[in-house]
């Protein structure tokens, strides 16, 4: 701080001194007066060794500092005392000191602009500190910021003046008083309020600069100097920190600020707002841009006129811009501007009067003329500052931002940093270049070349390190055009760290680097999976867990992961750090039908497949592997491209799995079977919707499931637009990427209903339920012939139907086989050839027809109902001494049962689901295999009492209420038949849902129902049960009797049936009880016959107008259940099927026993609902169409993923309200937009309509008049 010490007399107020401070009473107690005519810090005052510190109310720390101390011991205040985090971007806002409003949605831009870049850059914000004008604006933010987020923390620090501070002797009095008692004085020299201002006090930190003055603003260029020092610009060594000055609205002192800023190479960027005349400044270098012409001004600067810059233009082959300054090239700029020098003065004369407008409306006429002088000494100082500033060689530095635009603010200041970077790049060659030619000596060619050399190297590692430096910033700031434009430039050679850059942009969630990075050639698996640690390695997962599960990413609000994590102990946050985790997780959130995917080792990784049947056990391979089992061995092409395949999938279901769906539609343009990936994708988001409560996450996770659901749908459609039978077998192909699943599994399992009714699945689905025999046979032109081949057994089939036509092949060559058996093989020619029954391939062809029809077509379900109806209705008795046994008939249903349920087991063991308890889940999980399971049970429970309680015709009754009841339960499992019917199905599915309603109907029913059951018979019948003829009244307690006086009656007044309700009532007419009991009646009548009755009518009509809507993709699915269940059966009916399946069961337990027990391989031969095929080229060939075919869309919307991450959440709160009003306004304009099409269309229909009817109307009459003439015509020939 700075203690006044000479006293120097103000020649404008003889009473107040330089300091402007009022020499009386002030000055009174000092020693001497100076006789210097103009006051100095450095003359007029001495520093004092303790200055103020400490902490405000508001709790921000500030220091009483002296105007001339040096920037280093401020940088140490700042660095080490207060502990503040170095900066990587040091942001100064300027404005003027006027109070001004901002529109709300240009203060919410400006705010969301300035807050964005600090949060995201840990950068500083210095401000003047003062509660007025764009400052005060920052300061709400700020403000805002620590309310709403307190865990974000912005620097702000205030550079003011300590004596142009309101009352700040008060603020810090508080915190420390020693200072304070220097002058008591002083607290009373506060009635002028001229140069004073309220500090902001959300500010974090305050330099308080003293130079003994109080009430003037001015600090110089100390702030520039300060930010110049701290961001190390002029520094050799160390590199330096990006500063930026951002002005809104301003005055002369503006201009000074920004001249400093720009001489000292800081970049300026003027926000101009375009809202009446606060924007002063902006408007004003509008205006000098329209009155100079630049193009003239760079002429002139690199012309021979200018002999610094001639000599400059002659020594290079590119003419650069040379540098005037004020203090030693002032006349050239004055030459250089000459031309529009008075038209310069005039724009910025409205800036310097209104500054001084105030001050000059109090003066009197000689006061005036001796300002005006001084009026025009600033504008003459103004004027330099602006030429300097508008030079060709500076006014690259000084960019114009309009909050009008689209365009980001951070953009803006990066690209103004990278162009004032290149620029100083270009100075320090020139000056580099001008040195050597006025060297003495004259190097050699071979010294040259040796410079040159060492200069490009040392130029090239500097270039590097800024550049990675400044790669991480724009990557805070998400500014890739800038980035790609400036320092990419289309590769990845000049940055350091390459690995740490990317694995950045993903943690960050920034799609564009991510895509750019992967454009350039950067492979991920070299990152994770280093010195072939994929093939070589035990943990080859560490590094990929460890960096992307970490547990702030998994316990992250913005995505459910958590939840689906056992934790073993009790505290809330959970970790992942294990492959055995991961495998856990997805086998939760997706199901347990995908094997694992992650391994610790490509080991354990065979050993896996080999265990479940997904790979055969080569011996010959495995004894070489154990053979060389120290021995490291090297990874050959086929390994590095399994390395990438797996890391470019594990990044894609981490993207997803954490929420970055931006980076994950990136992924998906570099990926293997992209239409996997992104049904996958909706699976696990669907799972995630279904776990979050409310609010905008859940919106999202239903949004962005629906956007990859199209995805895949979009590339499914590509596929089938350039080959629709290759398309038919990508969507059934067993993925080994993904867990040995198929897309169209995937999409059940997830209910996308509307990939499932694309076209191609749609065709596929038939391929699999007609297999061999050509789908067109399900025309109708042929359902005849179908229909013979059907009772006809299929002996009738290969003569009458149209099957698969061989593929065309070389007689010499054999045909071999390309799928599978387990698997779907309908496109497989080798099954229609083979096996060889015979040695007749006539015989041969016959009979693998017949099998092939057997394989397309279902078992009967009609023949078994109408057997079990027969046995039922007529042979269903007890036994007697006439017919001691059962009869024949009964035996064959018995039997028949016995095969269905063998059957059913068959089903559930063969599920995909790879657990018990997955399989069980999902068997379970349809109602029409709950009533299945319920009717084998009572079947068999019927199945005892018959046998057992055979003594009575009243034992027996329980037996055949039971069968009756399976029965019935039988008949309504047939409902699951009408699945197959496009015109039936999707009624079944809105029954399904009208239930949903009807039980909650009946929950209404019950409660009005019970209460006035119970109600009237407390009033009529129980105190009065012997006034009433009727020997069915029961008042015992007891469960049937209350059924039967208060249930069943109630109940069928729903139905009008009254029994003898109302002539109970009327027996007693006059009776108190009676007559509330009618009041009560007709309440209960109007209530439940005609409001929920006509609830219940418009509950089910809405419920299927729902399913209405979606009438073709719900059959689609239910289809898709269907043939999946009948292609798990065995082709035959009871009780052939029998012993299939039994072979079947039998196989399965001895393969589970071997695996458990001796380690041995799963059974192979199961049979799944996917294509599987046998050769690497068949699955390259696959892999590849869809790749090329969907290569296009896949990058399209990879280039259009927006960053899901950098946007701070404070972005939300700000433009809220004003987004919801641009929605509302776009909605309004839309409708309106809308409407007034379709009044236009309208009345160009009905003008069409009416111009029809009229040309209508003249032909009609046209043709009369023609008939009239002919009339006239025949009459005048006749009467001649």
């Amino acid at each position: 701080m700075m203690l006044f010490l000479r006293i120097v007399r103000s020649d404008e107020e003889k009473d107040i001194c330089g300091c402007n401070r009022p020499y009386e009473p002030y000055h009174t107690h000092k020693r001497f007066e100076s006789s210097d005519s103009k006051w100095t810090m450095f003359d007029h005052t001495v520093p004092v060794t303790k200055p103020a510190h400490g902490m405000l109310p508001s709790g921000g720390l500030y220091a009483r500092i002296a105007l001339d101390t040096h920037e280093g011991k401020v940088e140490k205040l700042l660095l080490e005392y207060w502990k503040i985090p170095k900066p990587r971007l040091i942001m100064s806002i300027l404005g003027g000191q006027k109070y001004f409003k901002l529109s709300d949605r240009l203060e919410s831009n400006f705010i969301n602009g300035i807050i964005d870049v600090a949060l995201n850059s840990d950068a500083w914000l210095i401000t003047n500190g003062y509660n007025v004008g764009i400052v005060q604006l920052v300061g709400e933010a700020i403000n805002k910021i620590k309310l709403t987020h307190p865990k974000y923390l912005i620097t702000a620090i205030a550079i003011c003046k300590w004596g142009s501070a309101k009352d700040v002797d008060e603020l810090t009095k508080s915190d420390n008083g020693i200072e304070n008692n220097i002058n008591d004085q002083e607290e009373h020299v506060n009635q002028r309020s001229r140069g004073e201002r309220d500090l902001d006090m959300n500010h974090t930190h305050y330099l308080m600069l003293d130079d003994g003055t109080v009430r003037y603003y001015n600090i110089g260029d100390y702030r520039t100097k300060l930010c110049a020092y701290i961001g190390k610009l002029h520094h050799y060594i160390e590199y330096p920190i990006p500063i930026v000055t951002i002005v809104v609205e301003g005055g002369r002192q503006t201009i000074e600020d920004v001249y400093h800023d720009l001489k000292a190479n800081i970049p300026v960027i003027i926000i101009d707002v375009k809202f009446d005349d606060i924007n002063r400044y902006a408007d004003t270098v509008y205006e000098i841009e329209e009155v100079v012409n630049v193009t003239q001004i760079e002429k002139y600067s690199t012309g021979t006129s200018n002999p610094v810059a001639a000599k400059s233009s002659k020594s290079r082959k590119n003419s650069k811009q040379f540098e005037l300054t004020l203090d030693k090239s002032e006349k050239q700029l004055e030459q250089l501007f000459l031309k529009y020098r008075e038209q310069l003065k005039e724009s910025l004369r409205m800036i310097i009067t209104h500054d001084d407008e105030k001050q000059k409306k109090k003066q009197n006429t000689t006061q005036s003329t001796e300002k005006d002088s001084k009026m025009e000494k600033k504008l003459i100082k103004a004027l330099n500052y602006i030429m300097y500033c508008l030079q060709p060689a500076v006014r690259s530095g000084i960019n114009i931002f309009s909050l009008n635009s689209d365009d980001k603010l951070s953009d803006t200041i990066f690209r103004t940093r990278q162009q004032l970077f290149k620029k100083k790049e270009n100075e320090e060659q020139d000056k580099m270049e001008l040195n050597q030619r006025r060297s003495k000596r004259n190097p050699n060619i071979d010294d040259k070349i040796h410079q040159s050399r060492i200069y490009q190297d040392v130029k090239k590692i500097d270039d590097i390190a800024q550049r990675s430096q400044l790669l991480e910033l724009a990557m805070d700031w998400d500014c890739i055009e800038v980035a790609r434009e400036l320092i990419l430039e289309n590769s990845l050679n000049n940055i350091l760290k390459k690995d740490e850059i990317f694995l950045k942009a993903l943690t960050k969630g920034l799609p564009a680097f991510v895509y750019e990075f992967l454009k350039l050639g950067i492979s991920p698996s070299k990152i994770f999976f280093p010195n072939e640690t994929f093939i070589n390695e035990k943990n080859r997962y560490e590094k990929f867990i460890g960096r992307l599960y970490t547990n702030e990413k998994v316990n992250a609000d913005s995505t459910h992961l958590s939840m689906f994590i056992d934790s073993i102990s009790d505290s809330k946050e959970k970790s992942i750090t294990s492959t055995d985790d991961l495998n856990t997780i997805l086998g939760k959130i997706i199901g347990d039908y995908m094997s694992d995917l992650y391994f610790r080792s490509a080991d354990q990784e065979k050993d896996y497949r080999i265990a479940w049947g997904l790979e055969k056990e080569d011996y010959e391979a495995d004894q070489d592997h154990h053979r060389d089992t120290k021995a490291k061995r090297s990874m050959t092409r086929e390994d590095r491209e399994k390395a990438q395949d797996y890391i470019m999938r594990d990044l894609f279901i981490w993207s997803i799995l954490v929420n970055h769906v931006g980076i994950a539609k990136v992924l998906l343009a570099y990926l293997k079977y992209r239409i996997c990936a992104a049904l996958i994708a909706t699976k696990i988001l669907k799972k995630y919707h279904s776990k979050a409560i409310y609010g905008d996450l859940k919106d999202n996770y239903k949004k962005d499931a629906n956007y990859f659901e199209q995805y895949a749908i979009a590339c499914i459609t590509q596929c089938e637009k350039n080959d629709s039978e290759q398309a038919c077998q990508i969507v059934l192909q067993r993925i080994e990427l993904y867990g040995y699943v198929s897309c169209l599994q995937v999409a059940s399992d997830a209910e996308d209903k509307l990939f499932i009714a694309t076209p191609c699945c749609v065709q596929s689905m038939n391929n699999i339920w007609y297999d061999k025999i050509l789908p067109n046979e399900s025309r109708k032109l042929n359902s005849v012939l179908l229909f013979i081949g059907i009772i006809s057994f299929g002996l009738l089939s290969p003569f009458i139907l149209t099957y698969r036509k061989l593929a065309t092949r070389s007689v010499s060559k054999p045909l071999e086989q390309s799928l599978d058996d387990a698997g779907i093989d309908y496109s497989d020619p080798y099954s229609l050839e083979y096996p060889h029954f015979t040695k007749n391939p006539l015989i041969d062809q016959y009979m693998n027809r017949v099998k092939n029809f057997h394989q397309a077509l279902a078992a009967f379900y009609c023949f078994f109902l109408l057997l079990f109806s027969y046995v039922l209705l007529f042979e269903f008795q007890p036994p007697t001494n006439e017919r001691p046994s059962i009869h024949w008939t009964e035996i064959l249903t018995i039997i028949f049962v016995t095969c269905m349920l063998i059957e059913e087991i068959h089903y559930l063991v063969y599920l995909d689901n790879m657990t018990f308890l997955g399989k069980s889940t999902r068997y379970f999980g349809n109602l029409f295999k709950v009533m299945t399971a319920v009717g084998f049970i009572l079947f068999y429970i019927g199945l005892i009492l018959r046998f057992t309680s055979t003594n009575t015709e009243d034992e027996f009754t329980a037996a055949r209420v039971v069968m009756a009841f399976d029965l019935e339960i039988w008949y309504l499992r047939s409902l699951s038949f009408i699945i197959a019917m496009s015109f039936l199905g999707p009624h079944l599915v809105a029954i399904g849902k009208m239930l949903q309603d009807l039980f909650f109907f009946m929950c209404i029913i019950f409660i009005v129902m019970t209460g006035y059951g119970v109600t009237s018979r407390s009033m009529v019948y129980y105190p009065n049960a012997d006034k009433f003829n009727d020997t069915k009244i029961i008042t015992t307690f007891d469960g049937r009797s209350i059924f039967r006086q208060i249930i069943y009656p109630v109940y069928y007044l729903m139905y009008g049936e009254f029994h003898n309700e109302l002539t109970d009532l009327d027996t007693y007419p006059d009776a108190g009880w009676s007559i509330a009991t009618h009041v009560l009646l007709a309440i209960q009548m109007l209530f439940v016959n005609i409001l929920l009755t006509n609830l219940l009518i418009a509950m089910f009509s809405k419920r299927f107008d729902q399913v209405y809507e979606d009438t073709k993709n719900i059959w689609h699915s239910q289809q898709y259940s269907f043939t999946y269940e009948y292609f798990k059966r065995s082709p035959f009916f009871p009780p052939i099927s029998f012993i299939v399946d039994t072979y079947h069961l039998c196989r399965t337990i001895v393969f589970s026993i071997r695996r458990a027990c001796w380690k041995k391989p799963a059974d192979c031969p199961a049979r799944v609902f996917e294509i599987i095929p046998k050769t690497k080229k068949l699955i390259k060939d696959w892999h590849e169409f869809e790749g090329a075919t969907t290569y296009e869309y896949a990058h399209t919307e990879a280039k259009g993923s927006k960053s899901t991450s950098i946007k701070s959440n404070q972005d939300a709160n700000f433009d809220n309200t004003e987004n919801l009003k641009d929605s509302n306004v776009t909605k309004n304009a839309s409708n309106k937009l809308t409407t007034n099409l379709q009044q236009m269309q309208d009345d160009l229909t009905k003008l069409s309509q009416s111009s029809e009817e009229s040309v209508r109307q003249m032909q009609n009459n046209l043709a009369q008049l023609n008939q009239s003439l002919e009339e006239i015509k025949l009459k005048l020939s006749s009467n001649t």
